[in-house]
């Protein structure tokens, strides 16, 4: 029986052309991916950067240069409204509509995927929220995990908020202005736009363009934490909320070693160094 969400990947070689300008550009550190054992599947848990363009495919497309191992992204529904846009990301990148049946099936299937807990909320950061995760009360994953038996593996993306600058966010547009509390006032606020969390900020790259700057970024990865033991309690709330705070813990842990590491490399390529000068 053919299965649900059967994904053939491109060649390794298209993988790497596909991939090179990228590397040329931001000169991506993958920590930790040569000890990464990958003798079975796992639940993939990192942090998404502002916009989110920059996180998430780079040590996707790694790992299975690398490893040969095919990562299956969950994303928010909305990409899922687009027309075209659904279909290119579904048949060619793989991904799937974020939800529990989905999950469910690429667990049985013994996939390993990634998720952004913090999902559309922490691409659509406002000011000051640099590497600030957005899980609120989010246990799905945690709850996939135990009950499927697959290990956790964190990985921290860190160099994408130094790309861009959030210029204007949803306070800006709305709360601190006559439209916006108008807006609020309707209800349409909270109905639409989750209380300002699903606006977009406006963002600048290089100079006032959205150009990304071309920070140098790193992706760490984590050792696997294990959920076998709370297999039998997937269900139980408080067992979940202890899970995700290991992970969250371990994913600002790693956060931290990383921009330790952005913060002490000195880059002399030239090019990028004249295209960083804000």
């Amino acid at each position: 029986m053919e299965k649900k969400f059967d994904f053939t990947p491109p060649s390794k070689t298209f993988a790497k052309n596909f991939i090179k300008p990228f590397k040329l550009y931001f000169d991506p550190q993958f920590i930790g991916i040569d000890e990464l054992n990958v003798s079975r599947p796992a639940l993939y848990v990192t942090n998404h950067s502002v916009m989110g363009v920059l996180d998430g495919y780079p040590f996707a497309i790694e790992l299975y240069i690398r490893k040969g191992i095919v990562l299956r992204t969950l994303a928010d529904r909305m990409h899922f409204k687009m027309p075209y846009w659904r279909d290119m990301i579904s048949e060619k990148l793989g991904i799937v509509e974020a939800s529990r049946e989905n999950c469910e099936e690429l667990m049985r299937n013994k996939e390993s995927i990634i998720v952004f807990p913090g999902g559309a909320r922490e691409t659509f950061k406002k000011k000051g929220e640099e590497y600030t995760l957005k899980w609120n009360d989010r246990t799905g994953f945690v709850r996939m995990a135990m009950k499927h038996g697959y290990d956790i593996i964190p990985v921290a993306a860190v160099g994408a908020e130094e790309a861009f600058t959030v210029v204007k966010d949803a306070n800006d547009f709305f709360h601190d202005n006559f439209f916006g509390k108008i807006i609020e006032k309707t209800g349409l606020m909270d109905t639409l736009l989750r209380g300002g969390d699903f606006v977009p900020p406006l963002v600048k790259g290089i100079g006032n363009t959205i150009i990304p700057r071309p920070e140098k970024l790193y992706f760490n990865f984590g050792k696997r934490i294990s959920t076998k033991k709370y297999k039998e309690q997937f269900e139980d709330a408080a067992i979940q909320q202890i899970m995700k705070a290991k992970v969250e813990l371990e994913l600002l842990k790693l956060l931290q070693k990383s921009l330790k590491i952005k913060r002490e490399y000195q880059d002399t390529n030239v090019i990028r160094k004249f295209l960083l000068k804000k």
